[in-house]
């Protein structure tokens, strides 16, 4: 045994027995591998003066019992306190605060668009993104500050002993700007921006459950608008929460309740006053929630994955009134669909159409699917292959609220779309507003020059509907013609207008 190692036994062993009542101890010892824990046990020996001193090694056991630890204490990723123990600080420091009269802020941070890295880019380079990610939450915060990691892309920071200087606003400012700089990923560069919920102690909450609600509520205020921000809790959002979790719970079983009814909104053919078809529209009527709109209800829908099953839902009843529809008119029809980005994951989309059609005997030139750039925008593979399909099978593709985004014609190129819907918030102003006019006459003619019809969404006034016509629109839908309306009205409603 190394003279220094043997020099450690013998002053733990000394110091042990100047204290009597010691009769076992643990300790650790500096060896040329590293450390090495001890365990001793100190014996007196009958009618004798002298003690036994039995060692045993236990730094197999510690390092067990360390790595049982880490598991229990520890992300296995990242190395940041996990869940657990990053909420058990937060309670600690809750109780600190109390007895000081100290702030305590908690910021619950989401990676924006992480998902597209694990999706395009694979899980491997995602885990990697994480690693770095907390790395650099790491560098930006004091050292008596806890970041941890909650779980998948979100992470929580706690900061004690708020003042002028050190501020929830002001780290929330500093993290959004540390992360503006790209990541360096296996020779990729590629830009990660957050979003941050803050909530405060004891304005927000005075529990640690109550905070984490709350940064975790004003964290999708932050997504809400736009990402790449912050967003400090407030009463009215937890308000918005409340109904969003409300109507989320609701739509749970809502399909089998038969709590879902399609609307059909229908549109004419400008050359001739003629109705051409209708676009199906989603309505929910709930027990409990009353009516609740579309725009409540699909972005929760889509963000829970509800969306796959009420999209065959929506798809079935709408052919298979299309069907009744054609042959009680007697004459040709079209029925357009709204498609979400999340539909497109579902691998029985596409069969589901196909064999619905095909039994109902339908043309497949008499469906239309309608899709906004949000879809396109990710560029995942499965989702052009599906588009190709679409465009195989003759099913008509049309493109959303065009005007809306920032890429429409890059899309208009690179995909076979037949129809082309202006927004309602171009239309609103055609008639009052040069620029919207404007806009509206060079996308017509842009269109007409790629082969495509132009559906004008939102009209309103006869004046509206006047102009459009002048301007060489196909198509046109709104509340002036007719609004959105059940499929036995639908069927009873004039076949023309005047």
């Amino acid at each position: 045994m190394p003279k220094k190692v043997a020099n450690q036994f013998q002053s733990h062993i000394a110091k042990a027995l100047q204290q009597k009542d010691i009769t076992s101890f643990e300790y650790e010892l500096s060896v040329p591998q590293g450390l090495a824990y001890f365990e001793a046990r100190i014996s007196h020996l009958k009618e004798s003066q002298q003690m036994m001193v039995i060692i045993r090694d236990i730094t197999e056991q510690h390092k067990a019992a360390e790595s049982i630890r880490q598991h229990a204490y520890f992300d296995s990723l990242t190395s940041l306190p996990n869940r657990f123990l990053s909420l058990d600080r937060l309670s600690q420091m809750l109780k600190e605060a109390q007895r000081s009269k100290e702030k305590v802020a908690l910021l619950f941070l989401d990676l924006d668009d992480f998902k597209k890295v694990n999706d395009s880019l694979g899980h491997e380079v995602g885990d990697k993104l994480l690693i770095e990610s907390a790395k650099r939450l790491q560098n930006v915060l004091r050292k008596e500050d806890t970041v941890g990691r909650l779980g998948g892309d979100e992470f929580i920071i706690l900061l004690r002993n708020l003042n002028e200087h050190h501020n929830a606003l002001s780290i929330a400012e500093v993290l959004l700007k540390t992360f503006r700089e790209p990541f360096n990923i296996d020779d990729r560069e590629l830009i990660l921006t957050l979003s941050i919920g803050i909530a405060l102690y004891p304005v927000n909450g005075v529990v640690a459950s109550d905070l984490l609600r709350n940064a975790d509520t004003a964290m999708y205020q932050a997504k809400g608008l736009g990402r790449n921000t912050y967003s400090f809790f407030t009463q009215e959002m937890n308000i918005v929460m409340q109904r969003r979790f409300a109507i989320e719970e609701q739509m749970h079983g809502a399909l089998e309740r038969n709590e879902f009814e399609l609307y059909y909104q229908p549109q004419f053919d400008l050359s001739n006053n003629n109705m051409i078809g209708a676009e199906a529209l989603l309505r929910w009527h709930n027990p409990t929630l009353g009516n609740v709109t579309p725009d409540e209800f699909i972005p929760i829908a889509e963000h829970t994955g509800l969306i796959v099953p009420i999209g065959q839902f929506v798809i079935k009843q709408a052919l298979e009134f299309l069907s009744h529809w054609q042959h009680k008119q007697n004459k040709k029809l079209t029925m357009a669909v709204n498609l979400s980005p999340r539909q497109f994951r579902d691998k029985k989309l596409l069969s589901l159409i196909q064999k619905t059609i095909n039994d109902l005997g339908i043309d497949f030139k008499d469906f239309e699917l309608e899709i906004t750039e949000g879809v396109l925008m990710g560029g995942q593979r499965y989702i052009k292959d599906a588009l190709l399909e679409i465009n195989s099978l003759g099913i008509k593709l049309s493109m959303d609220d065009f005007g809306t985004g920032y890429s429409s014609l890059s899309y208009l190129r690179q995909y076979n779309f037949d129809v082309l819907k202006i927004d309602r918030s171009f239309i609103n102003g055609i008639t009052i507003n040069k620029s919207d006019c404007d806009l509206v006459k060079a996308t017509i003619a842009m269109s007409h020059s790629l082969g495509l019809l132009v559906v004008a969404e939102g009209v309103e006034t006869k004046e509206q509907l006047v102009l459009l016509k002048e301007l060489g629109c196909d198509f046109v839908q709104g509340y002036y013609l007719s609004k959105p309306i059940t499929a036995k009205q639908l069927i009873n409603l004039k076949s023309d207008f005047t």
